[in-house]
This record gives structure tokens, C-alpha cells and sequence, in this order.
């Protein structure tokens, strides 16, 4: 972060020197739409339960039967934590102040598709009991989140701008997606969950470059996620994991540029 910050500031010492090609004292609007590749930093924990039920033959379907042992003869959970990129889609919109020629400040709304995916394509489990558990393609954690992000843009030569700020970010969908397949020896009814605990808020430091083209704007920008996303901490099913878990995304968008 600090080599971060230490390129930024010699960029914006340097922007003084260098014509820009922008209107001083104008607002402008960009709708934007574009693609995402994100992950999680540190080792986020995702496990898949399972629960095996007896079948009940059709003489006892009409009785009532408590839940006990009998009746789970096995349950349990296998958990990863080796996340690797997952591909999404974001749009919206910018909208932005230039108050000089080299610095403009930009307000944004996306819709951001973020979250991570697990290698977990052709893994088998069996249990001491005899319960099998195959999983078909990559486990997905698939965050929808509303991101916010709040920019100063320096433009260092003509279109060309570097750019960095902070971005609110809320989760408003938080699913877990899993082809499991559970095989048992005797008849039976599986049952099966995956997920993760992880916050619905959280704050992301976006950077990047733009350009800008005859009203065109392409924008590459990495967010770096600040908070924590894990609700328990460092308090998981593994002692390995490390504490902290954050939001890691890269974009790339296209957008038009409307002076108003």
C-alpha cells in the first residue's frame, strides 16, 4: 500500500507540469459496462454439509418419527480455502467535476459482480461410514454487490488519467453454488449445504488509468478491499486460516462520456 500511495503522489507532482486536455468547471456523466475478475485475499473458508436420513419404507410414511441418531446415521462437513479468480460483469454509471484541466473528482453506482471460485472440479470424499461425496465443477462464491466509488482523477496527458480513491461496497446477494453428488449404501435421502459468513458492508481502495477518446473511456482499475469480510474472524472450523479475509477485484469497462 505504501509503494502504492509513494507512485501516486510522484504522478500528481508531475501532472503539474503536463498539458491536459479538459474543461475546467464542467460536469460531465459516463454510463459504463464492462467485465470483473475477483477473489478474496488470505483463505476464506467455504465448507460443503451434508446430512445422510434414513428412507422410510411405506408402512411408516403415516408415522410420526422424532429426529434422532436412527434417523441421521451420519453428518458432516468438508471445507476449502484455496480460492482462485472468478469472472463477472458490472455497469453503471460516473459522474464527474473537473476543477481544473488536471484534477476531476468522480461519484459512482455499479452493480459489481464479485466473489471468488474454488478448485474443487472432480474431488471425491468417502467417509468412514461409507457416505460418498463428489463434486462436480468448481465451488462459486457469487457476491452481487452495489459499489460505490469515489475518485480524484488527475489527467497526466490529454485523455490520459490515473485515478484513486475509496468505494463503499454492499452486498445485497450472497450465494454459494455447488454441483455435490452424495452416495450411501443403504436407501436414503441426502442433504447438502455450502456457504461462507461473510459481511454484507465492506470498503475497497480502488486505483487504475483511464483514457479517454472522442467521448470513449476506457478504464482499468484494481480494488483493494481495506475491511474484513469474514464475520468469525479468525475463529474457523481450520486454526490455519489466517485472520482476515478481503475483497480482491480487478475491472476493465467501456463507457461514453456525456458533457452536460
Amino acid at each position: 500500500m505504501k509503494k502504492q500511495l509513494m507512485f501516486l503522489a510522484a504522478l500528481l507532482m508531475t501532472a503539474s507540469s503536463v498539458c491536459a486536455q479538459q474543461k475546467a468547471g464542467t460536469f460531465s456523466i459516463t454510463p459504463k459496462i464492462g467485465v470483473t475478475a475477483s477473489n478474496f485475499s488470505g483463505k476464506m473458508p467455504l465448507t460443503v454439509a451434508y446430512a445422510i436420513s434414513t428412507q422410510m419404507s411405506p408402512s411408516e410414511s403415516g408415522v410420526f418419527h422424532t429426529l434422532s441418531e436412527e434417523n441421521f446415521p451420519e453428518m458432516g462437513a468438508i471445507g476449502f480455502n484455496e480460492s482462485k479468480n472468478k469472472f463477472g460483469f458490472t455497469a453503471g454509471v460516473e459522474t464527474q467535476y473537473q476543477f481544473s484541466k488536471i484534477i476531476g473528482l468522480s461519484l459512482g453506482v455499479f452493480y459489481t459482480q464479485q466473489g471468488a471460485s474454488y478448485d474443487t472440479k472432480g474431488y471425491s470424499y468417502t467417509s468412514k461410514g461409507g457416505v460418498k461425496v463428489a463434486i462436480n465443477d468448481n465451488l462459486k462464491v457469487n457476491l452481487n454487490c452495489i459499489t460505490m466509488p469515489i475518485l480524484a482523477n488527475v489527467y497526466i496527458w490529454k485523455g490520459l488519467a490515473v485515478k484513486a480513491g475509496l468505494q463503499p461496497e454492499l452486498a445485497v446477494s450472497k450465494k454459494t453454488s455447488c454441483d455435490v453428488v452424495i452416495s450411501y449404501h443403504d436407501p436414503s435421502v441426502s442433504v447438502v449445504r455450502s456457504g461462507v459468513e461473510i459481511k454484507s458492508f465492506s470498503l475497497s481502495v480502488p486505483v487504475g488509468v483511464s483514457y479517454e477518446y472522442k467521448n470513449i473511456v476506457a478504464d482499468l482499475r484494481y480494488n483493494i478491499g481495506v475491511t474484513d469480510l469474514r464475520k468469525d474472524g479468525d475463529a474457523g472450523w481450520n486454526s490455519d486460516f489466517s485472520s482476515t479475509s478481503k475483497n480482491r477485484t480487478l475491472l476493465f469497462t467501456v463507457g461514453y462520456k456525456f458533457e452536460l
